[in-house]
């Protein structure tokens, strides 16, 4: 289900981390030190930025609908909408029809088209004893439906609760954070109340004194201001891809799409570009391509076909005068014969599957006792008698073969006139542009390429080889549930497979171990996209598809994923290097309040001091250097290669520290020393981040170092700074010049006992 407002405020409100930041507040406010209460502005960004995704989240999945025709007419000749429908009633459905309840047909008969439940793009005969699910849509003709399950009990309700439920989408990088945040917010309060207790009465110092200490140490452990760093970022890229015409709706999707290890692939509106075209007519002897294509606009204007073949040939007609007939009887394209068939006083012409008009020819012949021969079309006079002959049948049946067996190509198709081929027609639905170079992208990438399609097995093969993903398809018609994981890792290829099955195959691999990324046009496509950790759906496609989606393709280019991917690897590598930054605070944090504890007589900071440290060493520099590009591959954990950077700076810290607090001289001395020491770390921490150095970089630490001394210099009382003696001057001076050799020598220490699993 997803939640009401009130709930979301409530989550993202009453948190432990929340608690603590108001808690800390409320008692720096009662000191009165107003200017250590700067931590408060980025509490409250963290809380506004977590609402607003949330709710963002919330209005989206609430818009889904499958269901848009509010009223319709039962067969005793009342009217009831939707929700006024029972188990029971029989519902009369003509052509543009929803389908708005799970039913049997009683009477009558038409094309539906069922690709919401099996994903096939082609429409179905469907007569009475059939049975027809909500959400589907008449084509053509007139049925009865008797309601058997209506309301919450149909099967599209039981898919939009499922479409609507809130997700978390994965993300390795939002779950590193919050456990960094989460472990800093529970270790803290044990840490805040010894500290706190400690000071007031084993050193005596004053309850003033003693809180601002303990604030100090508390905020310096929480790396607060990298949640908000990281949702700039990503929001950041979701700007710059929305000029590439990608609308981002999850804010993490990026970095997922960045990590992902297979992709699956829908054929229709993915790998093509969902538009059957005419791209050639194979004429017979006798005829000539006007001829046909005259022929085809005269019976198209009659015929009321609206399927995608029917709108091709249209489309491939268009101005070409239209050929006369006048018709004495018609029979539109259905699913069950495969044709379209319209007799004229010249004869009968179809137009469709050669293979079943020639068969449909052959049993009238043999139900008219073999007298009916086939004869020239009296509209072309010029027609050989050959064109009437069987072996002309038969040539066109194995031209027809050889056409079909071509990659995106349909051979079976013709226009026949008296069950004689005139001419095949050759349909094709043509890749996208730059589909094969994303495919190779993708695949030098290690990426691995599933396409998985309601349609033909042989279609999807046949489209998936020529766009670079080899192998043979497989048909899911029969396939159980418990074969689906085993075929996921030895088949890249699947056709006629079901909305259910697409989410099967989605979890089996997420069960192997993989990150999956989805992408989908149609309803039947709504619970895989639900299901992956990364779904992506084309501009083009239906409204519950975009609205389940974590991004949408505007365009609807395959080639944008590339896009996407460099986005996001800009975002992982770009917070992975200065989220060390962040960490060096915290764990020195951690280490001074251990040594406070245990040694020190009061903590060496006051909160001020560490968010000037913060903003100048941390939170300024960490903003720019997260927005410079950056596409390398994303290698190893992320807690682990922060951690790895953030250890030797705060170590050096805990040393210097130490070093300040055996020098003689007053507490307020001792913190000052202590500030600057720290200071100067973070800024040879940022030094090295900025490795290898650019004239960015290089005027970014060059302008937070004059920032810092600005801040010594000119508003050291702000700080709590006081002036040093000889003694104390020479040792932040010599701790200057010695932290990046200390800085360098524990790096390498810490790289040699990884190494080495010591």
């Amino acid at each position: 289900m997803t939640h009401s407002y009130w709930d979301i405020v409530r989550r993202q409100t009453f948190t432990l981390f929340n608690a603590v930041n108001l808690v800390l507040a409320l008692l720096i406010a009662w000191t009165g030190a107003w200017q250590n209460m700067f931590f408060v502005g980025t509490v409250l960004t963290n809380w506004l930025i977590g609402m607003i995704q949330e709710i963002r989240a919330r209005r989206t999945l609430n818009q889904l609908a499958l269901l848009h025709q509010d009223t319709y007419h039962l067969a005793d000749g009342r009217t009831v909408t939707r929700d006024g429908l029972e188990p029971g009633m029989v519902v009369v459905l003509e052509q543009g029809d929803q389908v708005p309840c799970d039913g049997t047909v009683t009477s009558g008969s038409g094309e539906v088209d069922e690709s919401q439940q099996t994903g096939e793009s082609e429409e179905v005969q469907r007569t009475a004893g059939d049975r027809l699910l909500s959400g589907m849509t008449i084509i053509s003709g007139r049925l009865e439906l008797r309601a058997d399950a209506t309301g919450d009990n149909t099967r599209a309700a039981k898919l939009m609760h499922e479409a609507r439920s809130h997700k978390k989408f994965r993300s390795p990088l939002r779950d590193a954070i919050d456990t960094i945040v989460r472990f800093c917010t529970i270790a803290i309060i044990p840490c805040g109340v010894l500290l706190f207790v400690r000071s007031l009465y084993a050193t005596q110092v004053p309850v003033k004194q003693a809180i601002n200490s303990m604030a100090a140490a508390l905020i310096g452990m929480i790396p607060e201001g990298l949640v908000v760093l990281t949702s700039i970022a990503l929001a950041v890229a979701s700007v710059k891809l929305a000029k590439e015409q990608v609308l981002v709706q999850q804010l993490y999707c990026s970095e997922t799409l960045a990590r992902t290890d297979v992709l699956c692939l829908d054929k229709t509106g993915t790998l093509t570009q969902g538009k059957m075209t005419l791209v050639k007519i194979l004429t017979q002897p006798g005829w000539t391509e006007q001829d046909v294509k005259q022929i085809l606009a005269g019976l198209y204007a009659v015929l009321p076909d609206s399927n995608a073949t029917a709108v091709a040939i249209r489309r491939g007609c268009e101005g070409v005068p239209a050929r006369f007939f006048t018709v004495q009887d018609m029979k539109p394209f259905a699913s069950a014969t495969k044709f379209s068939k319209v007799v004229t006083r010249q004869g009968t012409w179809c137009v469709g599957a050669l293979s079943n008009i020639l068969a449909d020819a052959q049993n009238q012949w043999a139900a008219d006792g073999g007298s009916a021969a086939a004869s020239p079309s009296q509209s072309k006079p010029s027609a050989s008698s050959e064109a009437a002959s069987p072996a002309s049948a038969d040539q066109a049946l194995r031209t027809q073969e050889i056409w079909a067996s071509r990659p995106l190509l349909s051979g079976d198709l013709a226009l026949t006139l008296d069950g004689t081929p005139a001419a095949l027609l050759l349909l094709q639905d043509p890749l996208k542009p730059d589909v094969r170079q994303t495919v190779g992208y993708f695949r030098k990438q290690g990426v691995d390429l599933k396409v998985i399609s309601g349609d033909d097995p042989a279609t999807v093969q046949a489209i998936a080889n020529e766009a670079g993903i080899t192998g043979k398809a497989v048909s899911m018609q029969h396939v159980g549930a418990q074969d689906i994981p085993v075929l996921m890792q030895t088949h890249s290829i699947f056709g006629r497979v079901t909305p259910d099955q697409k989410k099967a195959m989605v979890q089996a691999l997420q069960v192997q171990g993989h990150v999956v990324a989805m992408t989908g046009d149609g309803v039947n496509d709504v619970l895989a996209l639900k299901a992956a950790d990364c779904s992506i759906a084309m501009g083009s496609g239906s409204q519950a598809a975009r609205a389940v989606s974590s991004m949408i393709l505007l365009n609807n280019q395959f080639d944008d994923l590339p896009g996407i991917v460099v986005q996001g690897r800009r975002v992982i590598n770009n917070i992975q290097r200065t989220a060390s930054l962040f960490l060096v605070k915290t764990l020195f944090s951690f280490g001074l309040t251990l040594l406070t504890l245990v040694f020190f007589r009061v903590y060496p900071f006051e909160p001020v001091q560490l968010s000037v440290i913060s903003a100048l060493a941390t939170g300024i520099p960490s903003f720019v250097l997260t927005l410079e590009p950056n596409d390398s591959r994303v290698q190893g954990s992320f807690l682990k290669n922060v951690l790895s950077r953030a250890v030797p700076g705060a170590f050096n810290v805990l040393i210097l520290v130490t070093i300040a607090r055996l020098l003689p001289g007053t507490r307020a001395q001792f913190s000052t020393m202590a500030t600057l020491v720290a200071g100067i770390n973070a800024l040879w921490v940022l030094f090295f981040v900025c490795q290898p150095m650019t004239r960015i970089r290089a005027a970014l630490v060059a302008f937070m170092a004059a920032g810092f001394v600005i801040a010594v210099l000119f508003f050291g009382k702000l700080m709590f700074l006081v002036p040093l003696d000889l003694w104390q001057l020479a040792f932040v001076i010599a701790a200057a010049v010695a932290i990046p050799f200390v800085l360098r020598l524990l790096s390498a220490l810490e790289r040699r006992i990884l190494k080495t699993g010591m």
